[in-house]
């Protein structure tokens, strides 16, 4: 068990500190690695399905490291395993930048992401544990500032160094970033988390869960490129659905659960895993969908496409501190209400998109449209895991962030296929948004039916 010394108020701040120097540090790092693409493939000579593998792989190998961060949490201490997380993301940085050819690339990006599942997946868990009295939303509130502000300027900054100083440069100055961090992480990280020695890991159900997140993912990321029934999309849901199927049974059935599955029973958990992965399914599918219409069918440049995104990402990082206030004062039903209902209505307002359709008018949309998706992203995700009791959270956090992410991925491969199967123009945009306009119709009736008015 954890028995160090109560934390002080200046020492939660610099640990505070800390996982938000490591969180920019992340997601500049992968907001990046999407400009230097086209570079890397031409360099080092691969084609556009082998370049990604480099985005794709490293969602495979998250998708792995997430559930298994729950029982190291669990187990070990919270200032090693953290560092560790740490260490092993800035050395694959490093790594893939002294790499020259794709193998030894794609190997230092595996080991990225095993260090970024660790980190990723003991930060709000951390923030929660640091902020349990008083203060979570608006600490997971400048917590979605910093991931947020990455991409608003990692774009721009990442395409000037790529073209005077090399893709390499990419990596070389984020593991830099991060070997930085781990530095400053040394003497200010404490245990914060509750462990347990007699915490041992379930090889069978590490394996199930593995292999169905990554079944899942696959089959989803080939769901618009491949046929249905083919092995790479049928073969691949088939056994993620079955070995998770396998792998939820065997939770119930063992002493001491790989994921505690019973928390599902915590009715408000339920509500803010449902409620954030159908936020995911529209934002990502949005996310991918829109610029595919600015470029190819509204003419519009790669920096165009760019810039009428970065006002949205700017505004969803400023609005997510405020909305995090908000949450500590008024609770999570005036939020997810509000942010669902502005979702619907800019998702409709992309339903009617044409050829000719004002760059301003997108733009504008999409801005709206980010400060609703900043009312219900961090406070869904606070008020799901603040619900659960605190030995659980690392479940809760683990559960949460594969769900969701599963869920991104489902919708952006179902409305993608729904575009091109209604023509892949802009009579496609416009059915696929409106298709997603009746998610977010269902996620906000979810919202009035099912998150409670704060309790006394």
């Amino acid at each position: 068990m954890n028995n160090e010394p109560a934390i002080t108020d200046r020492r939660r701040t610099a640990i505070f500190a800390v996982l938000l120097a490591a969180c920019i540090a992340g997601a500049f790092a992968q907001t990046s690695l999407t400009t230097a693409l086209p570079a890397i493939m031409g360099d080092l000579g691969i084609s556009a399905v082998l370049g990604n593998w480099l985005t794709s792989g490293f969602s495979l190998a998250m998708g792995v490291t997430i559930p298994a961060t729950a029982f190291m949490m669990k187990r070990f201490p919270t200032r090693p395993l953290f560092l560790t997380g740490l260490a092993l993301f800035a050395a694959g940085l490093l790594f893939a930048a002294a790499s020259r050819t794709f193998p030894l690339l794609m190997a230092a990006r595996v080991v990225q992401a095993l260090g970024s599942g660790i980190s990723l997946s003991m930060t709000q868990v951390i923030i929660l544990a640091l902020f349990a009295k008083s203060g979570v939303g608006t600490a997971m509130g400048f917590y979605g500032l910093a991931v947020s502000a990455a991409p608003v300027i990692a774009p721009t900054i990442s395409g000037v160094m790529v073209d005077r100083w090399g893709w390499q440069s990419i990596f070389w100055v984020s593991g830099g970033i991060s070997a930085a961090v781990l530095l400053l992480a040394f003497p200010i990280m404490r245990n914060v988390l509750e462990t347990s020695a007699s915490t041992r890991l379930d090889v069978p159900s590490f394996l199930l869960s593995a292999f169905g997140f990554v079944g899942l993912q696959l089959g989803f990321s080939d769901l618009g490129v491949r046929p249905f029934l083919s092995l790479g999309v049928a073969g691949a849901l088939a056994v993620g659905l079955i070995c998770l199927a396998l792998f939820a049974v065997r939770q119930f059935r063992i002493d001491k659960p790989f994921l505690e599955l019973r928390i599902f029973a915590t009715r408000d958990f339920t509500v803010a895993v449902v409620l954030s992965m159908v936020l995911y399914a529209v934002l990502i599918a949005a996310s991918t969908i829109l610029p595919i219409y600015l470029q190819r069918m509204a003419g519009a440049s790669v920096t165009v496409s760019a810039l009428v995104m970065m006002p949205g990402s700017l505004v969803m990082a400023l609005a997510s501190p405020v909305t995090g206030r908000v949450f500590d004062r008024f609770g999570i039903r005036p939020l997810a209400i509000g942010g669902m209902a502005i979702l619907l209505a800019t998702t409709l307002a992309f339903g009617f998109l044409t050829a000719s359709t004002p760059i301003w008018y997108v733009t504008a949309v999409f801005a709206v449209r980010s400060v609703g998706v900043s009312m219900v992203m961090m406070p869904a995700a606070t008020w799901g895991l603040a619900s659960v009791e605190r030995r659980y959270a690392s479940d809760a956090s683990a559960l949460l962030t594969s769900l969701r992410t599963i869920a991104g991925a489902l919708g952006s491969a179902v409305f993608v296929a729904v575009m091109v199967a209604c023509g892949d123009d802009p009579a496609g945009v416009s059915i696929a948004f409106l298709a997603m306009a009746g998610v977010a119709a269902a996620g906000l009736a979810m919202t009035v039916v099912c998150c409670r008015k704060r309790a006394a």
